[in-house]
């Protein structure tokens, strides 16, 4: 792989050291497909520079575009993989599919019935995003922090104050707790100690303990490490086990004047008891890139808090996550043709 990386960016090298970390190890990867080499791959559009890319990274497949659902269904019907079109119809129809690419690091819309039972490996984009996710995470507390949720809107009229109930604040010596410490919670996790915070975070994978973590706890601690946090960021996959995790209970082990952000899934939030923890000051602040439901609807009283601040599911947005979205496929396509291991296979069963 070296080789094939002379001349090229610092973006693919940043995006093949998460990609390695992700899984690229022979043995923890999966095979899709039998001993006969697949043949055909479905994709949806792209530009004919990095589908040209593909085709040479895996000479031996036909790549297919389909321009849309009802195209892909018609391709599917004997292709062996397929990237872009996820539908519990794609499942169905495409009966010898062995892989299925997903474009997001979340696949909770994914794993219908229909998926689920599929033999197709599914593989998602996790770590791909963490870089800009990571740093919307930041955004958003620095906002609170530094007043600037409450300045900014007054910059228009020319107000030379800070205003009444905004805090000013610095996250040295702070303490943050990560639930979920993937590619998204391991990139909070390196700015945070960054910012001299101390890290704490829950994982249920086994994992070697990262220098920038103080402490790393299996999910069975999260109430007891809870109450130790001056901000709390969710970067947990929304399955079953964490669905509503985050609740009354948790905001009444929170410390007062703790903050919440949440770039993962709104689903993980009871959002009717984090309106109530914000109303009575529990809360100091929640950043929402995420909401539950999605979009929010504009009747409810989030929106006009101060103490909240909402962006529109954008976290994951950035040229540098797209390039490495596009670096992971093309090197699942290279391994899907020559039948090695693919890269961040979903375990069904867990959901992520």
């Amino acid at each position: 792989m070296g080789k094939r990386l002379q001349g090229r960016g610092t973006g693919v090298l940043l995006a093949l050291a998460l990609l390695a970390a992700a899984g690229a190890q022979p043995g923890r990867g999966q095979a899709a497909g039998g001993a006969e080499k697949p043949r055909k791959l479905v994709v949806s559009p792209m530009p004919r520079g990095q589908l040209e890319e593909l085709r040479r990274a895996a000479p031996s497949l036909t790549i297919v575009v389909a321009r849309g659902e009802s195209e892909a269904l018609r391709e599917v019907a004997d292709a062996d993989g397929v990237y872009g079109f996820t539908s519990p119809e794609i499942f169905r129809q495409g009966k010898r599919l062995r892989w299925v690419q997903v474009g997001s690091a979340g696949v909770e819309n994914v794993l219908t019935p229909e998926a689920i039972a599929h033999p197709a490996v599914i593989t998602n984009a996790q770590r791909v995003y963490g870089p800009e996710i990571a740093d919307h995470t930041f955004a958003m507390l620095l906002a609170f922090t530094r007043g600037l949720r409450q300045l900014i809107p007054r910059q228009s009229s020319g107000e030379w104050r800070l205003p009444r109930g905004a805090r000013l604040d610095e996250l040295q010596d702070k303490t943050m707790l990560i639930i979920g410490l993937g590619g998204i919670g391991t990139e909070v996790a390196r700015r945070a100690a960054a910012f001299g915070m101390r890290v704490l975070a829950t994982d249920p994978k086994e994992m070697a303990k990262p220098a920038f973590v103080t402490e790393l706890a299996k999910p069975e601690r999260f109430h007891e490490l809870l109450p130790r946090a001056d901000v709390l960021v969710s970067a947990v996959p929304l399955t079953k086990e964490t669905r509503g995790m985050i609740g009354e209970r948790e905001f009444g082990l929170m410390k007062p004047g703790a903050y919440l952000i949440n770039v993962s899934r709104g689903g993980v939030v009871d959002t009717a008891a984090l309106v109530r923890a914000l109303k009575s000051g529990r809360l100091a602040g929640a950043g929402l890139d995420v909401t539950d439901p999605e979009p929010l609807p504009t009747a409810s009283e989030l929106w006009a808090m101060e103490n909240v601040i909402i962006t529109p599911h954008i976290a994951g947005q950035s040229p540098g996550g797209r390039r490495r979205l596009f670096d992971l496929l093309k090197e699942n396509v290279r391994r899907f043709g020559a039948g090695e291991p693919l890269l961040n296979v979903v375990d069904k069963e867990k959901g992520y």
